[in-house]
Formats: structure tokens, C-alpha cells, sequence
């Protein structure tokens, strides 16, 4: 009489432990990478939106727009130059595992920002 098997084989078991390992090696990196792109962009977009209120506040002095800068994706807030349309702010991306990342907005040409 055949008996029924009940378990796995502990080749099987290690074939599994080292596909996952194999696939956990390749996939944290990417994540770590992912991470900080997220971070850089994040940070980019409210440093080209803190540039526009900055900018339209510059043209029209009876704005009274709001400045404040809540610092949620930057690691350090923006500088903010004495005369907003002649001066450029600049302020770091938050590091997920991965190193800084300076961002600068020059509102002399309408608030183009670029990494450093």
C-alpha cells in the first residue's frame, strides 16, 4: 500500500528560501530608489509652487498670498531672497537611503527650478 505524502522536502524548503532571497535582493533596491525619486519630486513640486505665490506676490504687492512654507517633502525649507523677483530660493530634498539633493528656483526667469 502506497503512503501519502505530508510535507515538503527540506530541498524544496531551500529552493524557496533562496528564490525569495534572490527576489528580496533585487526588489529592496529598487524600492530605496523609488523611494527617493518620490522624495526629490515631491520636494520639487512645492518648491515650483512656493516660487509662483513668491513671483505673484512680487508683481502685485496687494496680494496678500500665503507663504508660508510647511516643509512636508523638504528636509530644509526654502531660503527666501529680500526681494522675491530677483533672488533664488533654494532648499533640500529629504534622503530615503540615498543622498541629499539641493533644489534651486531662480525667480528672476519665472520660477525655473532645477536640481543641483
Amino acid at each position: 500500500m502506497k503512503t501519502m505524502q505530508k510535507g515538503f522536502t527540506l530541498i524544496e524548503l531551500m529552493i524557496v528560501v533562496a528564490i525569495i532571497g534572490i527576489l528580496a535582493a533585487i526588489a529592496l533596491p529598487a524600492y530605496q530608489n523609488y523611494t527617493q525619486r518620490s522624495a526629490d519630486s515631491a520636494c520639487m513640486s512645492e518648491m515650483k509652487a512656493y516660487a509662483n505665490v513668491l513671483i505673484a506676490e512680487a508683481v502685485d504687492p496687494s496680494v496678500t498670498a500665503y507663504t508660508a512654507w510647511n516643509g512636508a517633502s523638504c528636509a530644509t525649507p526654502p531660503t527666501t531672497p529680500t526681494h522675491p523677483a530677483l533672488g533664488t530660493i533654494t532648499a533640500t530634498a529629504q534622503t530615503r537611503g540615498g543622498t541629499a539633493r539641493q533644489i534651486q528656483c531662480d525667480l528672476s526667469t519665472g520660477g525655473n527650478c532645477d536640481y543641483l
